[in-house]
């Protein structure tokens, strides 16, 4: 080899947004949430002394593009493969919507699927975004 070393693989995003962002007491707003699986998995490891974790999840029905939300709100808001369900002509609506709820130097994380190579025909049959 030629000293570089190969790309890390990661099966669980949360590895990875925890090496990227500090997560202990932050208010967490997750965009396009779906089950808020990422969430979910965000308080379980970070709130092992509370009794009913669950209870600091909230649920709220809003496009991205007018969160329901006050100014400076969020230290990290997370998008889980729902970026690109934003409609093209609100990106910039949304845009502007998630940076007015964060925090002064707050983090945003997005992370979207990769729809290359011959494992995406197959996931097409089934998942045809």
């Amino acid at each position: 080899m030629n000293g570089m070393s190969s790309p890390r693989q990661l099966t669980n995003e949360l590895i990875l947004l925890n090496e990227l962002v500090p997560l202990q007491a932050q208010r967490i707003i997750e965009l396009g949430c779906g089950n808020a699986r990422l969430s979910r998995d965000l308080l379980r490891q970070h709130a092992a002394n509370m009794a009913n974790p669950a209870e600091r999840l909230e649920f709220v029905e809003a496009g991205a593009q007018a969160i329901p939300a006050p100014d400076a709100s969020f230290d990290l808001a997370i998008m889980l493969k729902s970026l690109h369900h934003v409609p093209l002509e609100r990106m910039d609506e949304a845009m502007a919507e998630i940076e007015r709820v964060l925090k002064p130097g707050g983090y945003w994380y997005v992370s979207e699927p990769v729809y290359a190579g011959d494992l995406n025909e197959l996931v097409r049959v089934f998942n045809d975004e």
